[in-house]
């Protein structure tokens, strides 16, 4: 689903009598995001037991706009995965030769990251020495940077992960620090998170300029995605988008919920989107718009 300009001419309004929090200032994005999950829960779309967190940042204005519940440790479910890789780097940078990135680990890198193969994030949390190891690794590799990070169990069989747990914030500043080159292998990490997946991010009003760095997680539970937006190649227009909804219990029938509230996400994406692009002044190239590839024949 697109927004309209009306329809966000109508979130801003709707926005203005929404009740804030205390944090300075809330940008207009805020508003009209607050105004859009006030209307999603007037419509049943998300659930009395249901709690969201949002936040975005503007890396060129170098602004947060949004902070909603930033700082609520909430279930990390698969979004945890790029903790888990984070830490790796961080072991492999030091010690090169005692924790390897050659061909093998990099295949298994890409099932955690793209494919979100849990056999493949627990093989790498036990090359990093345990799940208990994770956190405190993230924590050296960014001098204390993750507020909330919370990680002690393997992933179980089933793909349920209740007890691994982290905040928004710290999800923001893992992709700020990856988006301004401070995390070990940051080049090998904006690869890899950068492979297409079915993410919550992704918009219709995307062209094909837009790429998306992020990482998804979905539990009974929990259904999120954390990344950044770069739009236009090569250019300074970013931000980044964490999105996490959790559940007070699990859902009964886990595809219809997890396919509404993935419905929800991209709305909620789709209104950031048009605000940003309002600001960068950016026209979305449709893929119809792409130049034709030339062949040259000798």
């Amino acid at each position: 689903m697109s927004l309209s300009r009306r329809q966000l001419l109508a979130y801003g309004a709707m926005g203005a009598l929404t009740p804030m929090g205390a944090w300075a200032q809330p940008s207009e994005l805020q508003y009209q995001l607050n105004a859009l999950i006030r209307q999603m829960r007037q419509q049943g779309r998300i659930s009395p037991n249901e709690r969201t967190a949002w936040s975005v940042y503007d890396f060129n204005s170098r602004q947060k706009l949004v902070s909603i519940n930033e700082y609520s440790r909430l279930q990390a479910a698969s979004m945890v995965k790029v903790f888990v890789a984070l830490a790796y780097f961080f072991l492999h940078q030091r010690s090169p030769y005692q924790y390897p990135y050659g061909w093998k680990e990099q295949q298994v890198m890409q099932k955690m990251l793209v494919k979100s193969s849990n056999t493949a994030t627990n093989q790498v949390m036990g090359w990093c020495g345990g799940p208990s190891r994770i956190a405190a690794l993230c924590q050296q590799a960014t001098g204390n940077r993750f507020l909330h990070l919370h990680i002690v169990e393997y992933i179980p069989k089933g793909g349920r992960t209740y007890r691994n747990r982290a905040a928004a914030i710290d999800y923001s500043r893992f992709f700020y620090d990856l988006w301004h080159g401070k995390l070990p292998m940051a080049h090998e990490l904006k690869r890899l998170l950068s492979m297409e997946n079915h993410d919550r991010i992704t918009t219709e009003q995307m062209g094909y300029d837009v790429t998306i760095y992020d990482k998804t997680g979905s539990t009974g539970m929990l259904c999120g995605d954390a990344g950044i937006v770069q739009v236009g190649y090569g250019g300074h227009n970013a931000y980044t988008f964490i999105g996490i909804l959790e559940r007070g219990r699990k859902a009964k029938s886990y595809g219809p919920w997890i396919t509404a509230r993935s419905k929800m996400m991209r709305e909620v994406s789709d209104l950031v989107f048009s605000y940003m692009t309002d600001q960068y002044r950016y026209v979305p190239k449709s893929r119809q718009q792409q130049e034709p590839i030339i062949y040259w024949s000798s």
